[in-house]
């Protein structure tokens, strides 16, 4: 197909160049291990491909004519750059990613996104972001319209991509800094059918999350609000509207509300989710698993200090993981 498009092949060229160097049909089949016949063949299909005669076959030595010659000096650039492939596949350069699509879950993306911009600049020829709810994501990966997805989605149900987990975070009770903070399961049940809660956008993963576990719990929280950006939720509780369950990064994402608010463990058994960088299998060789470092690295040292001096016992509310 290539041939039958371009007219020629890199093989083609070459017998081209060497019998025009060598001035002999028969010098240039033995210069390839080829037969006289062979090459002779090679010229004349070069010749009706391209339209054009090639070669002065009255001259002694051979010699190319004017559009030969044009040839030669193309295929000569050609098949030297063509050459240098493997070793620029070779060298240092191969660790240069051309372009990163990247998405991730929305409560992830402030400060995480300025984070790896800064750092893959380096690395990556050019990068694109896109947040939002985890199954949009889900499903842009999966039509190959993303490289790599940062979310709570694992993708264990399907098969052909690696997963790296980076981290766990426990879910975590927001209410405003005014309200008296309950302290066992007993009472965060009062608390829960007593007072609003404003509640994710139904579609959102941190949504379908909390109300399950509701069910576990045969808790009934009644239908008060629900917002579907991570911001509206906070600056609602913080302005005395409500209270709500999300997680720590997105506590970490409304840092500038903090003051207004206070982040309470969830009492009962743990509950919480794992953050994982999922990418189609053998695309990204290595870079993937520098990617995962990187959001871990971040994660440890841009998400934490913050959330500590928020609340203390934050220092429990996010395992990262081991590499």
């Amino acid at each position: 197909m290539v041939v039958s498009r371009l007219g020629f092949d890199l093989q083609a060229l070459e017998i081209f160049i060497t019998v025009c160097r060598t001035g002999s049909m028969t010098a240039a089949a033995a210069h390839a291990d080829l037969t006289q016949s062979a090459v002779s063949r090679q010229i004349l299909n070069l010749e009706r491909r391209l339209g054009v005669s090639l070669i002065e076959r009255g001259s002694r030595p051979l010699k190319p004519t004017l559009a030969g010659q044009k040839l030669v000096n193309v295929a000569e650039r050609l098949i030297a750059e063509a050459s240098a492939v493997p070793a620029q596949l070779q060298s240092a350069d191969v660790r240069m990613i051309p372009q990163l699509r990247l998405g991730l879950i929305d409560s992830l993306s402030d400060p995480l996104v300025p984070i790896l911009i800064k750092a893959l600049r380096d690395r990556v020829g050019s990068i694109s972001v896109a947040t939002g709810f985890m199954e949009p994501l889900r499903q842009r990966l999966l039509k190959r319209e993303l490289d790599a997805v940062i979310s709570a989605d694992p993708f264990d149900d399907v098969d052909g991509f690696e997963r790296f987990e980076l981290f766990q975070e426990q879910f975590v009770v927001l209410v405003s800094r005014g309200e008296p903070p309950f302290g066992d399961e007993s009472e965060f049940r009062s608390f829960a059918t007593r007072f609003p809660m404003i509640r994710s956008g139904t579609t959102t993963g941190i949504a379908q999350r909390v109300e399950q576990h509701f069910r576990r719990m045969r808790l009934e929280v009644p239908q008060a609000f629900s917002c579907d950006t991570i911001e509206s939720i906070v600056s609602l509780v913080a302005s005395g509207v409500g209270w709500s369950i999300l997680t720590p990064v997105c506590v970490r994402k409304c840092i500038s509300l903090a003051p207004a608010i206070q982040v309470l463990q969830l009492p009962g058994a743990g509950f919480s989710r794992h953050i994982y960088l999922v990418v189609r299998q053998g695309e990204m060789g290595s870079f993937a698993k520098q990617l995962s470092t990187i959001c871990r690295r971040a994660v440890q040292k841009s998400y934490m200090p913050p959330l500590v001096a928020v609340a203390p016992w934050m220092v429990d509310a996010i395992t990262v993981a081991q590499s």
